[in-house]
């Protein structure tokens, strides 16, 4: 017979992470947005500090509301978005389509997320930018301390595309960083 307790278990212990990853963030300026407007604008600001067009913004809307941790914005004093976080929680369905070659990170389906007190089994560093150096630091420290006290048990896996991503992600596989394996999704 199956025990549900223990499922109940695990959501209620994803849910202590999910809201532990929250506070970590929030004591570095981030906040989780579910608001198209505050997506676009983060978009447009990561599109342009990292040269290049990202997902569009409905889609990364459609990602948080499944997830509700998926996008994390921080302002300036003028209130301004000058840095994002972007985290795709993959399910066990995801992770097997990340190693195989076909999850799709420009346009990744729901189906392949899990819900907010779903237990991940690999999370995708789907995005991080900042405006400014300041804004840059910021996001390095959020996600490093988030990677160390929030989610040190999940495999992460990143595409870096800019020196202070490839920082990063160096500094998240550091030997005192989690004992989960951090992969280098190849670029396509």
């Amino acid at each position: 017979m199956y025990d549900y307790s223990l499922q109940d278990q695990r959501a209620s212990d994803e849910g202590a992470r999910t809201e532990n990853l929250r506070k970590i963030l929030a004591r570095r300026g981030f906040r989780p947005s579910d608001e198209l407007a505050v997506i676009r604008k983060a978009l447009a600001m990561g599109a342009s500090a990292l040269g290049g067009g990202l997902v569009p913004a409905e889609i990364a809307l459609e990602c948080e509301m499944k997830t509700r941790r998926c996008f994390f914005v921080s302002t300036d004093a003028a209130g301004e978005v000058n840095g994002f976080i972007a985290l795709l929680y993959l399910n066990a369905e995801g992770f097997t389509a990340l190693m195989y070659g076909r999850f799709d990170p420009s346009n990744p389906d729901p189906a392949m997320l899990t819900g907010p007190d779903e237990p991940a089994s690999a999370i995708y560093v789907w995005c991080l930018a900042g405006s400014t150096p300041q804004a840059r630091r910021a996001v390095v420290r959020a996600v490093t301390e988030s990677r160390r006290r929030a989610f040190p048990h999940i495999a992460l896996f990143a595409r870096p595309v800019s020196r202070e991503g490839r920082m990063m992600t160096a500094a998240l596989d550091a030997p005192g960083a989690g004992s989960a394996f951090l992969g280098w999704v190849p670029a396509s």
